[in-house]
């Protein structure tokens, strides 16, 4: 076993603070029980510093914590450069979609549409989300399996009972409050990963970048070509549109803002916040990889297991509970914001008009959903297969989704069953013309969804003209 008493201390404190702040934030809401605004969109009361602190938190996991680190001592920060796209992404999403999405609907589906595509639409979200969060779930708990000795298959089911329980009680006000705590955890984890690496190497932080910095490992270059640049941009540009302008995940909490205003400035401004992240956590990658030109890692040891090995044999007591709490935070930030977005979709668009009581159908929705990513997790955790399409499945499913918003809020279109399902039929065919067919980078999967996806609305309006 890798942990100390005065490790597992910090992380039951860390757990126990965290359900706290679920509870006072889910007082509110236990006087509404019924009012789904209130559950789904904490009563439109959130702060431009609420949705910000909760879009980051949404948007980072164990995969963050460990993998973009990874990313550094494999390759460069060339990743920075869909941070760099998202800033115009998410400008658009301030001003184009969000004036006709907010204050309409609790979904970002029911506000576009009605009927059989609108439950297309918000089934297409419910899959890929359990799919690459249930993977999530996974990778987030194999530090904690290792931690404490424990089953991957123990470790996933109590991160996901903790998460289940506060989501339940405290409605979308309880995740976002534990979502800014969260947030502040593993932030200051990857801070003390910048301080921690060089004191354990016996060496400066600047010594360190600085061999990093000539080893090419702080290039956001991709290739040789400048064209590198712009496809990287470009493809940052489509694919956050695709994930938080039509993603029920971060939907969700600009359409809880207190006002339109607060929301578009939450989503704009959070593309800072992500770079900032980004930069943090490639940091840490490359002190690990300048770190291991002297102290070599052991053989057979993958990029994305070296952080998590370094916390486990060299972070001293305390430290190494902390880390393994900003870890567990990385992965329940994720978790809960699923949850709650999919019971959402569930209660508006999927099972429309239900006869009884919010809270008879709340406890099954969000029993669902936690029965779901759990499976997931644990198929993930014995398949290649399904780790690695819960990894990229977003690329897949995100250019039909915006697809679909762009016909129907620039184009006009009247969306139905034959043209929701057409779009999105024809959208995954150009993801799998690109993965399978040209083998191009996952960056294009964004271009050729959206392009394929938008000829098929386009064939079947003419059609239906015709």
């Amino acid at each position: 076993m890798k942990f100390h008493i005065i490790d597992l201390i910090v992380v039951f404190v860390y757990l126990a603070f965290v359900i706290a702040v679920a509870l006072v934030a889910g007082a509110r809401k236990r006087q509404f029980r019924n009012d789904a605004k209130e559950q789904y969109l904490a009563g439109k009361s959130l702060s431009f510093w609420e949705s910000i602190c909760s879009i980051i938190a949404t948007e980072t996991s164990a995969l963050t914590f460990l993998g973009i680190p990874a990313i550094a001592i494999g390759g460069n920060f060339s990743f920075i450069q869909i941070y760099i796209g998202a800033i115009f992404g998410r400008l658009f999403i301030a001003k184009k979609f969000l004036p006709y999405l907010y204050d309409k609907e609790l979904t970002a589906y029911s506000s576009l549409s009605s009927g059989a595509s609108q439950k297309v639409m918000a089934s297409v979200f419910v899959i890929s989300k359990l799919l690459s969060v249930g993977v999530r779930l996974y990778s987030g708990s194999i530090l904690i399996a290792i931690f404490f000795g424990l089953s991957p298959y123990t470790a996933i089911v109590i991160t996901l009972a903790l998460t289940f329980i506060y989501t339940l009680f405290g409605g979308l006000k309880a995740v976002v409050r534990t979502d800014m705590v969260q947030m502040g955890l593993f932030i200051t984890g990857g801070i003390v990963a910048h301080y921690m690496i060089p004191q354990i190497a016996g060496d400066s932080w600047s010594h360190l970048m600085s061999g990093a910095i000539s080893a090419g490992k702080t290039s956001i270059q991709i290739g040789s070509s400048a064209w590198g640049y712009v496809i990287g941009m470009i493809a940052g540009f489509l694919f956050d549109i695709a994930t938080h302008g039509t993603d029920q995940d971060f939907m969700q909490r600009l359409l809880a803002g207190k006002n339109l205003k607060s929301a578009q400035k939450a989503i704009f401004f959070s593309s800072f916040a992500s770079i900032a992240t980004g930069l943090l956590f490639l940091g840490v990658g490359a002190l690990l990889w300048s770190y291991s030109q002297t102290t070599p890692f052991p053989a057979g040891l993958k990029a994305d297991q070296v952080f998590a090995h370094f916390i486990t044999e060299y972070f001293p007591v305390g430290l190494k509970g902390l880390m393994l709490a900003g870890i567990l935070a990385a992965t329940m930030s994720t978790v809960d914001s699923t949850i709650n977005a999919i019971c959402s979709c569930l209660h508006s668009d999927i099972f429309i008009n239900r006869k009884k009581s919010l809270q008879f159908y709340l406890k099954r929705d969000t029993f669902f959903a936690s029965l779901m990513l759990l499976i997931v997790a644990i198929i993930a955790s014995s398949s290649n297969g399904v780790l690695r399409l819960g990894l990229t499945i977003q690329s897949w499913t995100a250019g039909p989704m915006l697809a679909f918003f762009i016909g129907h809020l620039f184009l006009k279109m009247k969306p139905n069953l034959i043209s929701s399902l057409s779009t999105l039929i024809f959208g995954l065919l150009g993801v799998a013309i690109n993965t399978l067919v040209l083998e191009w980078s996952w960056h294009w999967n964004t271009y050729w969804g959206v392009a394929l996806g938008l000829i098929a609305m386009l064939a079947t309006r003419r059609i239906n003209r015709s």
